[in-house]
């Protein structure tokens, strides 16, 4: 791998431009911000733990763009006539003011009326902008965007360079960011610790490019022209290292080892403010998650359950619930603008799957409820014409608080609860396990802001699912979240558990030899026409 390194550095010439970055040419930049200083895909997507140096990469890379040089500048279409355009946009202007504003006057532009004789002016109010005119053109800018102003606020005028400190919450950021760039070939880069967990960028940019075919060293992939991924954290900064930083993470108690990747070295898992931390990594690809099932178990009594928020995003997920008190999330729903004819024809096809409808007809032990909430009564009545009977769920002001505590409660590590499917060396089941169990099945198909899924809905939702800020404890983020609150639903429709079938007696005359099983049925036969009446019918 460092003869992979060498070669990129000399290729983009770091090593021999570093030193006309202005002052950030005497930075000490570690391996992974290099590959970040050389990249220019598409893409340029640095993942960085806490104290990691990502946002110093952000000001390194615009260094090199308004002194017309380096990897970027050397892609951009027609770039040696015309005035530059570059936006940074942290999440907010009370980031940029704190974070970038300075870093921008001191150590960007700075030393740039000396080595480039270019003035540099800058205005503060109504935007922040950064002016300049060098040999090349007259006009040059570099703007301090806001994420929270809006998607919107990314839909005008042709640029270079956007880079985006810290990860956009909103994709259709992203994807208005895009077409800034299209008359340009110009590059987005994204630099931020990943605590919003699996987001739309894991799948977007992280799932398909961090590939062995895409690796060129350690933590750091291309893939092709389009993505260049870079993971980098606090243990790959010397200063960090040095100040005792890392070493004050990895021993933390009170910190979950995903937590401590994603600071520490910039990996997906950890989720800041999840309402389900348990579920921050669920996905039906992991071997060892403890709430994943390849099937349901058999020789079990179930109940069954079929909750549903029907609505323009229409969200549907299948129960099953056995004697133990176990959730199994068996089968999911997921569509959108499409009549609730057609929800009622999945639904039935779903069913028929397990065995439960007879001749278009539910079975009795399916209970099917459904959120009457907006265009949920229209829909319960819709459905019914295709005989899909669903009862509305009753909710009042404090029933997602209590639905969320319920679900919680269901997915601790019970200690002293035995795995429905787990046994030990000695055939004994597991003790210690959850309440409620995901089938690796679970799979429905949809795009959002442009990017096609394929995977569990329900499973992708949880990894996102998160509190609202400045409000009360359990209040979740009320988007993206149509099958969770099905699951949430199961809760609240309060669902009965199965008497337990009692085998035991079954079990041991199976053991019995020939002989003794024919007396021990012929004795149940002579008891039985003991407790017969004499109208020959059975007293109980």
């Amino acid at each position: 791998m460092t003869g992979v390194r060498e070669r990129l550095d000399k290729m983009n010439g770091v090593e021999g431009s570093i030193e006309r970055m202005g002052p950030l040419g005497s930075f000490p930049w570690h391996d992974q911000q290099k590959f970040a200083l050389a990249s220019a895909t598409n893409v340029v997507v640095v993942l960085g733990g806490n104290q990691s140096g990502k946002t110093t990469v952000g000001g390194g890379i615009i260094s090199r763009l308004v002194r017309r040089e380096g990897p970027i500048y050397r892609r951009l279409r027609k770039a040696d006539d015309r005035p530059l355009r570059v936006w940074v946009s942290p999440q907010s202007f009370e980031k940029y003011s704190s974070n970038w504003e300075r870093r921008l006057r001191e150590e960007v532009f700075a030393g740039m009326d000396v080595t480039h004789r270019v003035d540099v002016t800058y205005k503060q109010s109504p935007t922040p902008v950064f002016s300049w005119d060098d040999r090349h053109a007259s006009g040059n800018q570099l703007w301090g965007k806001s994420q929270d102003q809006g998607f919107l606020a990314f839909e005008s005028d042709k640029v270079d360079l956007i880079v985006f400190d810290e990860e956009p919450k909103d994709p259709r950021i992203y994807t208005s960011a895009v077409q800034r760039l299209a008359t340009t070939n110009g590059v987005i880069v994204l630099t931020f610790t990943p605590l919003l967990g699996m987001s739309w960028t894991h799948a977007r940019f992280y799932h398909p490019t961090a590939r062995g075919e895409y690796k060129v060293a350690d933590r750091v992939w291309r893939r092709g022209n389009d993505v260049t991924v870079i993971e980098m954290g606090m243990a790959d900064n010397p200063e960090s290292v040095a100040g005792g930083g890392v070493a004050r993470i990895q021993s933390d108690p009170g910190m979950t080892e995903a937590e401590k990747n994603t600071r520490l070295h910039g990996h997906y898992g950890y989720a800041e403010g999840l309402i389900f931390p348990e579920f921050a990594t669920l996905n039906a690809t992991d071997p060892d998650n403890p709430y994943l099932l390849d099937g349901l178990p058999a020789d079990r009594p179930y109940s069954w359950l079929l909750t549903c928020d029907p609505n323009k995003r229409h969200g549907g997920l299948l129960t099953a619930i056995d004697h133990e008190g176990n959730r199994y999330y068996v089968a999911e729903h997921y569509k959108e603008d499409q009549p609730d004819r057609l929800h009622a024809k999945d639904y039935h096809e779903l069913l028929k799957r397990f065995g439960l409808e007879h001749e278009g007809n539910l079975l009795p032990l399916v209970g099917v409820y459904a959120d009457p909430g907006g265009a949920g009564a229209q829909a319960i009545i819709n459905l019914s014409d295709y005989k899909i009977y669903a009862q509305a769920i009753k909710k009042d002001a404090g029933s997602v608080k209590a639905s969320i505590e319920l679900v919680r409660r269901a997915a601790w590590i019970d200690p002293t609860h035995a795995h429905p499917v787990k046994v030990d060396a000695e055939g004994q089941p597991i003790q210690g396990a959850p309440h409620v169990y995901f089938l690796r099945t679970l799979k429905s198909t949809w795009k959002v802001a442009g990017v096609e899924y394929h995977e569990s809905r329900l499973m992708w939702e949880l990894r996102q699912y998160r509190q609202k800020d400045n409000s009360p404890p359990d209040t979740p983020i009320k988007e993206l979240d149509d099958v969770v609150d099905c699951a949430r639903y199961v809760e609240l429709v309060r669902p009965f558990s199965p008497l337990v079938v009692d085998r035991s007696a079954k079990e041991a005359r199976a053991k019995l030899d020939k002989t003794s099983r024919r007396a021990s049925e012929e004795f149940d036969k002579l008891v039985k026409q003991a407790k017969k009446p004499k109208g020959g019918r059975i007293a109980w």
